[in-house]
């Protein structure tokens, strides 16, 4: 009975404390609040100390390494509302530290528990702290004893009465004066000891620099993959229609029919799993989980590229010379989206011309050429694009230190070139 009547009466207590920081704005009641409060937290602040310096003497016992850790976390756990505090009362931005417990396995925790610089951090911050309470405390005896000797001790008379008040107005403006000296310190210390560490700052904008480039990447296969895949079902389909649609003396053609609606399924099925896959990743990304690896293309899935284009009616060869079996992955990936692309536009903006595709090995750089002739048969054009394939080309050429060109030919065609170092892309 007794501890539940003890746990009634601290809610209240609870809600009335919140309702007091909330109602505490950041300004004078918010710095007078954060004032009043430091004696009592330097005094828990001290016990935290105490606790640590025993659990180090603890250590010959056994249980010291225990008791190191568990003050370690309590200190994490105070900073936590040190965080809060600052951000209600004073209105400081301190940025939340790492979290401890959100790394994987028990051992990973307790080394970034011992060795994470915030741990450390939140500590000195801990003693900045007790050091703001005793000054606090000093500053109000002080201030109290020299107002209570002003108000008593005093001879007061007609003559001396204006002096004494002056003077006791005094000491109040210099005792707030002080402290309010002292709450403005510990704002603009709070988010050097409190907030994230400069190494853990850079950390964190690197791995964002990486995931953005990661994500502009996937976008950039996903654009190169579907768009490919859809002009190239336009195209089968286009033909299929042609083939069962009798005119003057063209017979029909079921089996070619047939065939192109195979590889209309071939290019959906693709698509589908790019996009599953770029999902994948994305969500892998979001929940904090390094994404599965996956196969990218290369040279070798050139002919599988080309082969569903030349039995939809674009005349395409693949002309490969040198040797390329040891060319890096990632220069393999990026020489096949080149043909991937290149073969693309040729559809949306020529038709069916015919066409070569074309990968050169030539000592330490791998040129990739997709060129095609005058269009014949501007009305079997698929539709033009919207420009962002050659733009993301030439961007990601650039990235592995290639060059691209992409101009008319003088027959009357366009040719697109992409010279890329070997050692470019990883």
């Amino acid at each position: 009975m007794p501890s539940t009547t003890l746990g009634r009466g601290a809610a209240p207590i609870a809600a009335r404390a919140h309702e007091l920081l909330v109602a505490a704005r950041p300004g004078w009641p918010g710095r007078a609040l954060y004032a009043l409060a430091s004696s009592p937290l330097a005094l828990l602040y001290l016990a935290v100390y105490a606790g640590l310096l025993g659990s180090v003497v603890a250590v010959v016992y056994g249980i010291g390494v225990l008791l190191i850790l568990l003050v370690l976390a309590a200190t994490r756990g105070l900073a936590g509302m040190e965080r809060r505090l600052a951000r209600t009362l004073l209105g400081v931005d301190v940025p939340d530290g790492e979290r401890v417990r959100d790394q994987r396995g028990v051992v990973r925790k307790l080394r970034r528990l011992v060795f994470a610089a915030d741990t450390w951090r939140a500590l000195g911050w801990l003693g900045a702290r007790v050091l703001l309470g005793l000054a606090t405390f000093a500053s109000l005896i002080f201030g109290s004893a020299a107002f209570l000797a002003l108000g008593w001790e005093a001879e007061w008379n007609p003559l001396t009465a204006l002096p004494l008040l002056a003077l006791m107005g005094a000491v109040v403006v210099l005792t707030l004066a002080v402290l309010d000296l002292l709450v403005r310190l510990a704002a603009s210390v709070a988010p050097r000891l409190l907030g994230t560490a400069p190494e853990q700052r850079i950390a964190a904008l690197q791995q964002s620099s990486r995931r953005l480039a990661d994500r502009n990447r996937l976008a950039r296969d996903l654009h190169d993959t579907i768009g490919h895949a859809l002009t190239a079902s336009l195209l089968q389909a286009t033909a299929a229609r042609r083939t069962l649609t009798p005119a003057g003396e063209r017979p029909l053609q079921p089996d070619f029919a047939r065939q192109a609606l195979g590889h209309i399924e071939a290019n959906t099925r693709t698509a589908l799993a790019e996009l599953d896959r770029v999902l994948t990743v994305l969500r892998a990304e979001d929940g904090g989980r390094d994404p599965a690896p996956f196969a990218a293309p290369g040279l070798a899935d050139l002919d599988d590229l080309l082969a569903g284009l030349r039995d939809g009616g674009l005349p395409v060869a693949l002309v490969v010379d040198g040797d390329v079996d040891d060319v890096p992955p990632g220069v393999q990936e990026l020489a096949y989206r080149v043909v991937q692309e290149g073969t693309t536009n040729v559809l949306r903006h020529a038709g069916t011309p015919l066409t070569v595709a074309q990968v050169v090995r030539s000592g330490d750089t791998l040129d990739v050429r997709v060129c095609n002739e005058r269009a014949s048969q501007l009305d079997s054009r698929p539709g033009p694009g919207g420009g962002r394939g050659l733009a993301g080309l030439r961007e990601r050429a650039a990235a592995a230190g290639g060059t691209l060109s992409a101009e008319p030919s003088p027959s009357g065609g366009f040719d697109l070139t992409v010279t890329l170092p070997l050692s470019g892309a990883a």
